[in-house]
């Protein structure tokens, strides 16, 4: 059956309808959080400098963080260091841009693409009336919109990598790439520059890292950058270093941590230098100074909630936020890794599954599990990749065409309940600038051509 198609016939049409789904839905800035990375990126990226001050409007004033008379970011700078590209070179386009979206208005035409969703323009006007026009934006918009695409079709590669190390069939792998990209958060949060896409790709990139070291014992290149994908998502997030270094404790081999250690040289040294250059310390973080929420600022009071009520809220169905609530089909997926971590093969995903328990207890802590502003599960995004691999492992041995039936009807109905909430949040519409995602889709379909054309290992027949 689908064994007899080449890779690039089925992966190549699947990130390519990803890439329209995301990229065409996409519309630029959603809220605080992801205008505080932008103004740290353009920070860096146009001025060479951390502080936020001619950008702190795109913040909407509440991500944000201030020291001494100036105004920083509060979030993490990972974020930033991986949009500076994309960034930079939307900052060169907003002219044009802008001369384009004037002669749209002056014909009578909608302004599309626009920079932001609806609710963020109005309370960017509301709050900030002296600040620049988000008109001025447009370009970068878009460009954060597709870096967001292909950062998290860049997971998918990764976590398609991992599948097939596991020597899972080619049905098995598109399910469950098709699932994350369609059936949970991955999708949503892929169409904005977010923290969490980001932070879960560079966890897809250490797993596969810290698999192929237990397995194959590989040299010091794959060490180096498994170290460099773990602390690129510590960068990105801190609280994922809960995470990434009871996983590495685990599962990797002592003999392999100096070029672990070595290979997060890089971003390390970046990112401590950051935190010195912008709140005085490499140790002390924006939030330390945050503006707007006070327990923010004392590190302990933000873990201080109740973990079973967290656990709730993440998992299941607490304030509608949950796993249970939003996506089953991703509980599914976590649960099946549960299960066959059992087998003597799989014993290394039980390890890093054992490995993001202490992550977990702490965002159960939280003061706002559920993801602070909007109530969804997106501090969990992290965690999709290995709830993948259990999506790829329950299909690969289900026992009955029922139980794969069962599994895409989950998945559709995650589908439904995840895009609805995010699209109703931000006041948006599925594939409101269709136009620039099927541009997208056919870039992509040639890259996914290339890229699954290529001989690779073999995966276990249908």
């Amino acid at each position: 059956m689908l064994e007899r198609v080449p890779d690039r016939w089925l992966f190549g049409p699947l990130f390519a309808l990803l890439a329209l789904l995301w990229s065409g839905t996409a519309t630029g800035l959603v809220s605080s959080n992801d205008g505080s990375h932008l103004a740290l990126a353009r920070a860096l990226a146009l001025r060479g400098e951390p502080t936020i001050d001619p950008d702190r409007a795109l913040t909407l004033g509440i991500d944000v963080a201030e020291r001494e008379g100036r105004s920083y970011s509060d979030r993490p700078p990972g974020t930033a260091f991986m949009a500076l590209p994309a960034v930079w070179i939307g900052d060169r386009l907003d002219g044009a841009a802008l001369v384009r979206a004037g002669d749209q208005a002056r014909a009578g035409q909608p302004v599309r693409p626009l920079p932001a969703c609806p609710p963020y323009i109005a309370t960017y006007a509301k709050r900030f009336p002296d600040a620049p026009a988000l008109a001025k934006r447009i370009a970068t918009g878009v460009l954060i919109g597709l870096h967001a695409t292909l950062l998290g079709l860049l997971g998918l590669v990764l976590i398609d990598r991992l599948l097939v190390r596991l020597a899972l069939a080619r049905s098995a792998r598109l399910f469950a790439l098709a699932c994350l990209g369609c059936a949970t958060l991955w999708g949503p949060y892929s169409t904005a520059l977010f923290a969490h896409v980001g932070t879960a790709t560079a966890l897809a990139g250490f797993l596969l890292g810290v698999h192929t070291l237990e397995r194959d014992g590989r040299g010091h290149a794959v060490a180096l950058a498994t170290g460099l994908a773990g602390a690129t998502a510590i960068a990105c997030d801190y609280l994922v270093l809960l995470a990434v270094v009871p996983v590495s404790l685990l599962t990797i081999d002592w003999r392999r941590w100096p070029a672990v250690l070595l290979g997060t040289l890089p971003i390390t040294i970046a990112t401590l230098g950051y935190h010195q250059v912008a709140f005085g310390s490499p140790l002390a973080i924006g939030y330390d100074f945050h503006s707007t929420f006070e327990f923010a600022r004392e590190r302990e009071s933000s873990f201080t909630g109740n973990p079973f009520a967290g656990l709730w809220i993440l998992l299941g169905a607490g304030r509608g936020a949950g796993l249970l609530a939003q996506a089953p089909i991703a509980l599914a997926g976590l649960l099946a890794l549960v299960w066959f971590a059992r087998r003597s093969e799989l014993r290394w995903l039980g390890k890093a599954g054992l490995g993001f328990l202490p992550w977990l207890i702490a965002l159960a802590c939280h003061a706002t599990p559920w993801g602070g502003g909007t109530e969804d599960h997106r501090y969990l995004i992290p965690i999709l990749p290995l709830a993948a691999v259990g999506l790829g492992l329950a299909w690969e041995h289900a026992s009955s065409v029922w139980i794969r039936v069962a599994l895409v009807g989950l998945a559709l109905g995650s589908g439904l309940r995840v895009w609805a909430a995010f699209l109703a949040w931000r006041e948006g519409t599925m594939l409101a600038n269709a136009d620039f995602g099927l541009l997208t889709a056919l870039a992509v379909f040639g890259a996914a051509l290339i890229y699954f054309g290529r001989p690779g290992p073999r995966t276990s027949p249908e």
